[in-house]
């Protein structure tokens, strides 16, 4: 009987953590799936990665606009496989956002420039080069990335 037990809870746990595909759902009207693929890289845990997003804009040549923001819990995290496994990040289709600008002085501010402009938000997540992590984001926008190094050293803080 305890065999027979131990066939059953073996055959369950090797069903449950099979290497299901993940279903992820079609982006709606006015948004658009990005997948971040990241470069496979040695040593990946000394390494973290922030995203961005970014939408190209058309800019007075007089502005100095740099960057803009929105509300960081907007951006929802979401698994395609439940209770935890293949998260995908949403945002909402009409996103609200913030951006400053400053306009030179002495400046033609009919004569537009297209501009590259990236969130001021930083948002931070573990390094995953094994399967692209999809964002559903306003047709528009972009996801931008960099990789940081880590250094594994803690340091004292000294009073």
């Amino acid at each position: 009987m305890k065999n027979v037990i131990l066939f059953f809870s073996i055959l369950y746990s090797l069903a449950l953590y099979s290497q299901e595909k993940p279903n992820y759902p079609e982006p709606e009207k006015g948004m658009k799936r990005v997948d971040l693929t990241l470069p496979k890289i040695e040593n990946y845990k000394d390494y973290k990665v922030e995203i961005k997003f970014g939408m190209e804009m058309e800019v007075s040549e007089c502005s100095s606009v740099e960057d803009f923001s929105f509300n960081n819990k907007n951006l929802v995290e979401k698994f395609a496989i439940q209770p935890y496994r293949y998260p995908y990040y949403e945002l909402p289709k009409e996103m609200p956002i913030e951006m400053l600008t400053f306009n030179k002085s002495n400046c033609d501010e009919t004569k537009k420039v297209k501009k590259k402009v990236l969130s001021s938000q930083n948002i931070f997540r573990e390094y995953n080069g094994y399967y692209a992590i999809p964002f559903y984001i306003p047709e528009k926008w972009t996801v931008e990335y960099r990789l940081w190094k880590v250094n594994s050293e803690f340091k004292s803080a000294g009073l």
